[in-house]
């Protein structure tokens, strides 16, 4: 995230086209080098990434579903 951060956010997209709860989720794919690829959910407060959901999931469409349904289970 420091890396990316450093360079201005150009491989972030919107993970959702909502916001949720007035705030919007950002994500990112990340090569983990052993562990594989992943896509991180996270907020941006300042300078601070706050990471909601990681998942192996590198589908587009598979992704956005989790990162749906666990935001609606953080938020009851």
């Amino acid at each position: 995230m420091e890396r990316e951060q450093a360079t201005g956010l150009t491989k972030v997209k919107l993970a959702l086209h909502r916001p949720v709860a007035g705030r919007p989720y950002f994500e990112l794919c990340c090569n983990l080098a052993k562990l594989g690829s992943v896509r991180v959910a996270f907020t941006l407060d300042g300078q601070v990434a706050r990471i909601w959901f990681i998942s192996t999931s590198l589908q587009k469409a598979t992704f956005t579903s989790e990162v749906s349904r666990v935001l609606r289970e953080v938020s009851k």
